[in-house]
């Protein structure tokens, strides 16, 4: 669904780990003027912070892409939700990480109807004016301590 997107793609994950295949396909996506965004708790809000560093690893590559990020920092967030053009969503128990899609048993279930997207576009809404949209400039100057978190956390993604 990411490579078929053509206006809007907006995930909802608590647990975003994509893969570079994933990453790539977000960026073409917003070449073709695809409005994307990614909704995940931020570390203060998660209840796994290590997955979140692990996450952020990739954080300046999908930035430089044109994917917008925002992070959530009041609680965790834990909806599995894809929106893609207000028509198609995807709802489950699926995280965005190697470990749901090659090694649990998850679940989603692909919808097809445009009145369920918009309901789940308004979800995403409602919670947007209380995250912290991530910016690229910013992102770049964390902390030495941040980045080395992101990638020793990483490193061991797949055991999160």
């Amino acid at each position: 669904m990411l490579c078929l997107a053509r206006k809007r793609l907006w995930i909802q994950n608590p647990y975003f780990i994509p893969e570079p295949e994933a990453i790539d396909a977000m960026g073409a996506a917003v070449k073709r003027g695809v409005d994307v965004r990614v909704m995940m708790p931020a570390t203060s809000g998660s209840d796994s912070p290590m997955v979140q560093h692990a996450g952020h690893r990739n954080f300046e590559k999908m930035l430089k892409c044109g994917v917008r990020l925002f992070e959530y920092p009041h609680t965790l967030l834990h909806q599995k939700i894809m929106t893609v053009d207000g028509v198609w969503s995807a709802v489950g128990s699926t995280n965005f990480d190697d470990r749901s899609f090659d090694t649990n048993d998850e679940i989603t279930l692909g919808i097809l109807d445009a009145d369920i997207a918009r309901q789940f576009d308004a979800i995403f809404e409602k919670y947007m004016p209380r995250c912290e949209e991530i910016q690229l400039e910013k992102w770049r100057k964390r902390s030495f301590l941040l980045k080395l978190k992101a990638h020793a956390a990483y490193a061991i993604n797949e055991l999160l």
